[in-house]
């Protein structure tokens, strides 16, 4: 039996040998193994009730990435009260995985998410990676600032800017025209995280390339002091405010520049 053995010990050795070979060379990875789907989209931290903000939606990675690009998403508003909201458009494919996207916001002010279903697919092949993200907004109540303006001239007023201002902060800008004998409503929501309940000063600025548009009184801005006071919030947002609404009577004079007040 002894001069059997040197073969089985070979036999063994020979095997090991196999063995550690195999592991030194590896196996292949399974075709699944891709880079990671990353979302992202930019969206504002807060947004007043029904507005609208265009956002940018870009998914990445997966089999897209080495096999062809094909990317596609679905959007989806969550919410305790959804009424008024809605994701334009819902869904959507790309090959650069970048897409534009309006979310609006519903009619009650309250903590809202933003729900991306992306998939990332190899183009000819059955391999896919989905991936989905919540992207949290806060909706608040707007502040809203109505301005009528009217123009009691026979020239119209085109490219006229209304500057809105709250403190001594910029809100925002409106670009109007106001045709001879006619009025416009302009009219700005001031939504912010955390608005401090009191006395605040809104301004507004009108003005044209031309120094023609005025107020009545030969100026062109116009200050007003609100109140703002909060109300109970039956869903927990963080700030619910009043809507207070100023209507600031003023006239454009589109007529020979007078000279304007310092």
């Amino acid at each position: 039996m002894s001069p059997r053995r040197p073969t089985a010990l070979l036999v063994l050795f020979a095997m090991m040998v196999g063995f550690t070979g195999a592991s030194l060379l590896g196996v292949s990875e399974p075709a699944s193994a891709y880079t990671p789907v990353e979302v992202t989209l930019e969206v504002p931290s807060f947004a007043g009730t029904l507005e609208s903000v265009k956002c940018q939606l870009t998914v990445t990675g997966g089999p897209a990435v080495d096999y062809g690009t094909n990317y596609t998403y679905k959007a989806e508003i969550v919410a305790d009260n959804k009424t008024g909201s809605s994701v334009s458009p819902s869904t959507g494919s790309s090959a650069s995985g970048k897409f534009n996207i309006t979310v609006t916001m519903p009619g009650e002010a309250q903590d809202i998410k933003v729900r991306i279903n992306a998939t990332s697919k190899a183009e000819d092949s059955d391999d896919n990676v989905y991936k989905v993200r919540e992207f949290e907004i806060k909706v608040v109540s707007p502040i809203v600032i109505t301005a009528t303006v009217h123009n009691p001239g026979d020239v119209d007023a085109t490219d006229v800017t209304a500057t809105f201002y709250a403190d001594g902060i910029l809100l925002g800008e409106r670009e109007f025209d106001v045709p001879a004998g006619e009025s416009v409503d302009l009219v700005y929501n001031w939504t912010w995280a955390n608005i401090d309940e009191g006395e605040h000063v809104v301004t507004v600025v009108v003005d044209d390339e031309d120094g023609l548009v005025e107020f009545s009184d030969g100026n062109n801005v116009y200050s007003m002091t609100i109140y703002v006071g909060s109300q109970g919030n039956p869903v927990g947002a963080v700030l619910t405010v009043g809507v207070i609404i100023m209507s600031v009577l003023v006239a454009l004079m589109v007529l020979a520049k007078p000279q304007r007040k310092k």
